[in-house]
């Protein structure tokens, strides 16, 4: 399991623990090991097995040991046992802009709301506005996100998504604290048809750089921000996502967020028998 793929489970666990309403500093302890996990430039097999990851400040023994258990099994029950308590459309909710983990968490327990379907029929009853922390306006921006999801939930050709992916390319290449840029995903890949907008940066400069995405005139609303990896939803309603690493860690990541996921299994798989017969 690569640290990308582990930082993402950590961003998960992160988000259940905020929509079961647990201490935020334990929410905010896997979110910083998030970070933390996706910035190593040394391989974090090796690390696990020496033992190094303790002397990482910010991940303690808890920490530790999940980690551990995600690198040599590939799973984690903890995070298995935490998703199975929530109830999964709650994540499709996620993509509503505005409605983060705690508004998510107040609907259920207010309302018992579990799906975009039971969040929209809610709306359309007025059943938000006299709930505290919401009212008509964050109603009416509700039914708005849901209307752009059903919208635009669908794939896209190639042909009509490549022009505005360039143009955000010509844009961020024209920032110098942007080292280097590429697409990545789908749409590197060449795939006929796409469902999103996938961009790696390299810069050293992280925080400036998710800021001039995050404000580029086609963005239409950001649904997520974090020192690596901003979310957004363009005002033509496709949802693009930019991560950012620094220099050393580009074109290892640009393979990994090129993809595809079989691909990705396959090297990994190459790679572990090859070592092994090297040994």
């Amino acid at each position: 399991m690569t640290r990308y793929e582990i930082a993402k489970i950590l961003e998960e666990i992160s988000l259940l623990l905020e929509m079961k309403g647990e201490n935020p500093f334990k929410s905010r302890a896997y979110e910083n090991a998030a970070r933390i996990v996706e910035s190593l430039e040394e391989d974090i097999g090796g690390m696990v097995q020496t033992g190094r990851l303790s002397t990482i400040k910010g991940i303690g023994d808890a920490l530790q040991k999940k980690i551990t258990e995600l690198v040599t099994t590939g799973r984690l029950q903890y995070y298995e046992q935490l998703k199975a308590t929530i109830p999964a459309g709650h994540f499709e909710m996620l993509k509503i802009p505005g409605l983060g983990p705690k508004k998510i968490r107040a609907l259920y327990e207010s309302l018992g709301i579990e799906t975009i379907g039971e969040l929209e029929y809610a709306c359309h009853e007025n059943r938000l506005v006299e709930l505290k922390g919401f009212g008509k306006k964050t109603q009416d921006k509700i039914l708005t996100g849901i209307e752009s999801i059903k919208r635009y939930r669908e794939k896209r050709l190639y042909a009509d998504v490549i022009p505005e992916a360039r143009s955000i390319l010509n844009a961020l290449e024209s920032d110098r604290r942007i080292l280097k840029v590429s697409l990545a995903g789908s749409l590197r890949r060449g795939n006929e048809v796409v469902k999103d907008m996938d961009i790696l940066a390299a810069t050293e400069d992280t925080s400036s750089v998710a800021e001039q995405f995050s404000s580029l005139p086609a963005v239409a609303s950001v649904t997520a921000r974090g020192e690596t990896k901003v979310s957004v939803v363009l005002k033509s309603g496709i949802n693009a996502d930019l991560r950012i690493v620094s220099p050393t860690e580009f074109p290892y990541a640009l393979h990994h967020f090129t993809g595809s996921r079989e691909h990705n299994t396959a090297m990994r798989s190459r790679a572990k028998k090859t070592r092994l017969q090297d040994e």
